[in-house]
C-alpha cells in the first residue's frame, strides 16, 4: 500500500534558498529506507519536512486517503533535558497529535506506555525525569514515544547516537520486526551497518538520489554525489570518498551547516 508520494520537493527554510529540490520518492507500507550523506547536506532538513516541523519550498507531499500515523525519533541534541517531565509522561506526548496537547491520557493509555516502557528494558524508569536519564536511556524513551501511536511510518534521525552497542543490535534487531507492520525511514551516518538492515537506501547532498537496493558501492556514491565515510566491520574494507570538484552540490561555498 502506498503511504505518501513526494513530488518534485523542495526544502529548507523560509526566505532562503532550499537546501534540497527536485525530491521524487514514494513510500510504501513495507519500505525500510536508510537516508545517509555528510553534515549539512540536507539530511535532516528533509526528514523534518515529512514530519511537518518545517513547511515545503515547493513541490507536494501526498498522504493516504486516510491520513497518516507517523512515529518520530529526533536526534536527542533537540531535546530540552532540563523540562520537568517524567518519562511516562514523554512516551504519552506521543499521543498528542490525536489527543492535543493537553490532552487527558486514560488508564489504557497509560497501560500501554508502561508495557512499552519495559519492552524496551526500561520499565522502572518510568517515573524518573528525564534530566536524570543517560543518552542511551532517552533514546529508548523516545522511541517509545515514537510507538506509542502505532504508527504506519516510524521516522527516526540518527537512532543510534549515544547508544551501547548492545542497544544498538537491539534496536536494529526490533526494527527489523517492526518492518513487518510498519514503514520506517532511517537516518544514519553507518552506511555498513544500515545496509545490513535496509531495503533501499536515499543519498542527499544538496541533490536527492534513490537506490533501490541495500547494496552500494563507493563508485555509486560517487555517482550519486554523496561523499560519506563507509564504514564497515569485517572483511569489507573501510573506504572514504573525497568531495567531487565542479559538482554544484559539493562546491564549498554552497555547503551550510544544515
Amino acid at each position: 500500500m502506498e503511504l505518501l508520494r513526494i513530488q518534485n520537493l523542495a526544502v529548507g527554510y523560509p526566505d532562503e534558498v532550499p537546501i534540497v529540490s527536485g525530491i521524487d520518492l514514494t513510500v510504501h507500507d513495507s519500505d525500510y529506507i536508510g537516508v545517509i550523506g555528510p553534515n549539512g547536506g540536507g539530511k535532516t532538513t528533509f526528514i523534518r519536512t515529512l514530519t511537518g516541523a518545517l513547511r515545503p519550498l515547493g513541490g507536494t507531499i501526498e498522504y493516504h486517503s486516510d491520513g497518516l500515523r507517523t512515529g518520530y525519533l529526533p536526534q536527542t541534541k533537540s531535546i530540552d533535558r532540563n523540562f520537568p517531565i517524567s518519562v511516562v509522561d514523554v512516551v504519552l506526548s506521543g499521543l498528542s497529535a490525536r489527543k492535543g496537547v493537553f490532552g487527558r491520557y486514560g488508564h489504557t493509555d497509560r497501560e500501554r506506555a508502561g508495557e512499552l516502557l519495559k519492552e524496551i528494558g526500561i520499565g522502572r524508569l518510568a517515573r524518573r525525569t528525564i534530566g536524570a536519564l543517560s543518552g542511551g536511556e532517552l533514546q529508548r524513551v523516545l522511541l517509545c514515544r515514537a510507538l506509542i501511536s502505532d504508527p504506519q511510518l516510524l521516522i527516526l534521525d540518527e537512532p543510534t547516537t549515544f547508544v551501547d552497542n548492545r542497544f544498538e543490535k537491539e534496536l536494529y534487531e526490533l526494527l527489523a520486526e517492526l518492518n513487518r507492520r510498519m514503514a520506517i525511514i532511517m537516518v544514519s551516518h553507518d552506511l555498513g551497518t544500515i545496509s545490513r538492515y535496509v531495503k533501499s537506501i536515499v543519498c542527499i547532498n544538496r541533490c536527492f538520489h534513490y537506490h533501490p537496493s541495500n547494496i552500494i558501492t563507493p563508485e555509486q556514491l560517487q555517482e550519486y554525489d554523496c561523499p560519506i565515510q563507509l564504514i564497515s566491520h569485517g572483511p569489507v574494507p573501510h573506504t572514504v570518498l573525497s568531495p567531487h570538484r565542479g559538482c554544484a552540490c559539493c562546491e564549498p561555498d554552497k555547503q551550510e551547516n544544515r
